[in-house]
């Protein structure tokens, strides 16, 4: 399986220091991101977000791959609703959607998007609870990565996305 990554996921990863979990939740998959996004991340890491680097360093070791769309992707994701994605968003659906990849943003509106056009998505709520229910680490582990996020990029994590993380799971909603 592909996965691909919006920046907004790498970027909270990294501020946790918790970028290695990555490969852990998809061990059997590589992470890759567009041109847009490495071009995000690198104008972050320019302007003084310095969590940024380690992103860049996975990206030059390779452990993060880069991908390029072609002219035509490049035409198509401009079909996509521009003033409401930003580049790297419409980059990264048009190439989940190309190599039925796994779209990792947490973006709400590129969420909502995804999950209308039945691309695979997931957002930060839902990795954070994958890190615990796959036990890669525990649930206080959780709680200090959030705290973490929300101290470097001032992240707003609201009750309920807490009961989304934390919370309990319908049984008959598994699956």
């Amino acid at each position: 399986m592909i996965v691909i990554s919006d920046t907004n996921i790498l970027s909270s990863l990294a501020a946790a220091n918790s970028l290695y979990l990555l490969p852990k939740a998809f061990p059997r998959s590589q992470i890759y991101i567009p041109t847009a996004v490495q071009a995000e991340l690198q104008i972050g890491a320019s302007r003084g977000k310095s969590h940024l680097q380690a992103v860049l360093t996975q990206i030059d070791s390779h452990e993060i791959g880069v991908l390029t769309l072609t002219e035509a992707e490049q035409q198509l994701s401009q079909t996509l609703p521009v003033k409401k994605l930003k580049t790297g968003e419409r980059e990264g659906i048009i190439l989940s959607q190309k190599h039925h990849a796994l779209f990792l943003s947490n973006d709400q509106r590129a969420v909502r998007y995804c999950r209308e056009q039945q691309v695979r998505v997931i957002d930060l709520s839902n990795l954070l609870r994958l890190f615990w229910t796959q036990q890669l680490i525990s649930q206080p582990k959780v709680r200090q990565l959030i705290e973490q996020m929300t101290e470097v990029e001032n992240l707003v994590i609201t009750p309920s996305q807490l009961s989304e993380i934390f919370g309990k799971r319908n049984p008959a909603a598994k699956g």
